[in-house]
């Protein structure tokens, strides 16, 4: 499992939990994470399920260690919401939540800006 793979699921799996806690999701089964990976994320969507389960398994396990994740048995728990910033050097897309340190993910800048709003 290479490092780059590790980080873009990891932040792909960020998206996923923005995204589903934004329509009310908070509570997540460890083993279905891979097929709604690859049913939602166009990069996912041929990938082997077992090899993208093996490949989840370091994700989570980070996600639970910063506390993004709490874990019980296989049932995974948001104890708070993400945040979606934007780096001002590298204009990368970090999704933190409020017990990590607010800094970006990709360059390490601290100097994050919400991300812009739709326009209507």
């Amino acid at each position: 499992m290479s490092d780059t793979a590790i980080r873009e699921l990891d932040w792909y799996l960020r998206d996923h939990l923005f995204r589903q806690s934004n329509a009310g999701k908070s509570s997540f089964r460890r083993e279905s994470l891979p097929s709604e990976m690859a049913a939602i994320y166009l990069r996912y969507k041929n990938a082997d399920l077992q090899q993208l389960s093996q490949l989840m398994d370091p994700v989570v396990e980070g996600l639970v260690a910063k506390k993004v994740l709490e874990q019980d048995g296989n049932e995974l728990k948001m104890p708070g919401r993400l945040a979606r910033l934007q780096c001002a050097k590298c204009f990368y897309i970090n999704y933190l939540a409020g017990s990590e340190q607010r800094m970006c993910l990709r360059c390490q800048h601290s100097e994050l800006h919400d991300f812009p709003k739709k326009k209507a």
